[in-house]
């Protein structure tokens, strides 16, 4: 009898038991895949502290985009394939081989590459004197299935090309100049190393150019500057804030009111010549600059329309495409109100201020 009675309890508490499980499973079983979404729009002028300029001050605000991004879970699968504002990558698409602290450790690196290009290039077109030298081209990842896949790696430091001496990125890219087999001495591991590698021509940033399908940046680099600059920027990663970070940097150390009053938001990488590279996930951005109540949003001239069918129907939000760091500047002075606003504290650094 009590036997019986155990079973009949076993046998109610079964479905409710299991419905409980899985519910659990379905919200947090995590998947071998990343959830991205629309992540914030984060002030830049207040994270900026200028030695020696303290009451520099923009009118208006400039905001660089997020993506987020979380694990995904059963749960999470099924409400992004509902969500237009959400998309689903594979694990191992977006870290590659790489541990996943060890892949942030390189996106932080990066954006920390971007700041001092951006730095750099708002400088030089306020025209302040800016010097840069290197020891050699640090690679910082490899494309899969470029013609470095298999002969370069990540850490691989190039100091010649062809017997010639690299000592920035920017020297590497020239030195790239059409489809001839190269010759390359690396440093790898503390060794000296040499490796052969041909250039495949392929479209970048809107146009076609020889490459041999690495990402770089100048190894050891010591730039010296007209002005100490700091920025605070918390955990951030990657270089799409390089744009929008030269165009704060810029209205902060130079005469014109760019911002003219207006919030603008804005994505896009940022070579050391100025031009202005795409991104990923321009669409999962538009929303951060919508909630941010930008007026303009600034994007790689190659990904305007997709930018533009993100922003909903009755929104006053102008998007703009640019390729370079002139022809941002160019369409922000063009577009000014006749009438700049009155001056507009910017929002406040979510990262700290930086140290003056």
């Amino acid at each position: 009898m009590i036997a019986e009675r155990g079973w009949r309890w076993l046998r109610r508490a079964f479905l409710p038991v299991s419905t409980v499980l899985l519910i659990l499973a379905g919200a947090l079983v995590p998947l071998p895949a990343f959830i991205e979404l629309p992540g914030t729009a984060a002030g830049i002028p207040a994270c900026v502290a200028i030695d020696g300029r303290a009451g520099a001050r923009v009118n208006g605000d400039y905001m660089f985009t997020t993506v987020s991004q979380r694990d995904a879970t059963p749960f999470g699968l099924l409400l992004a394939a509902v969500m237009a504002d959400q998309k689903v990558i594979a694990r191992r698409v977006l870290l590659g081989d790489v541990r996943r602290d060890r892949f942030f450790q390189r996106q932080r690196q990066v954006f920390l590459d971007a700041t001092e290009r951006a730095i750099i290039v708002a400088l030089e077109a306020a025209g302040l004197p800016v010097e840069v030298r290197g020891s050699g081209v640090a690679v910082v990842d490899v494309v899969p299935g470029s013609p470095a896949e298999g002969v370069l790696h990540a850490g691989d430091v190039i100091t010649r090309v062809n017997g010639e001496p690299v000592r920035t990125d920017s020297a590497l890219v020239e030195a790239v100049g059409a489809t001839d087999r190269l010759r390359l001495e690396i440093q790898r591991g503390g060794r000296t190393a040499s490796a052969t590698v041909q250039p495949r021509i392929q479209e970048v940033d809107g146009r076609r150019r020889p490459v041999i399908g690495v990402r770089i940046t100048t190894h050891e680099p010591q730039v010296e500057l007209p002005l100490s600059i700091d920025v605070a920027s918390g955990e951030v990663g990657g270089p799409s804030a390089g744009l929008m970070m030269s165009l704060a940097v810029y209205d902060l150390v130079d005469d014109t009111d760019l911002a003219a009053g207006r919030r603008i938001a804005g994505t896009g990488t940022l070579d050391i010549d100025g031009r202005v590279g795409p991104i990923d996930n321009v669409e999962l951005k538009v929303p951060a600059a919508l909630r941010s109540g930008a007026q303009v949003f600034l994007v790689p001239a190659r990904q305007v329309e997709t930018a533009r069918s993100a922003v909903p129907a009755g929104s006053d939000l102008r998007v703009i495409g640019v390729d370079t760091f002139a022809a941002a500047r160019a369409a922000l002075l063009r577009t000014r109100p006749v009438r700049s606003a009155s001056a507009q504290s910017p929002q406040p650094c979510q990262f700290g201020r930086p140290a003056a």
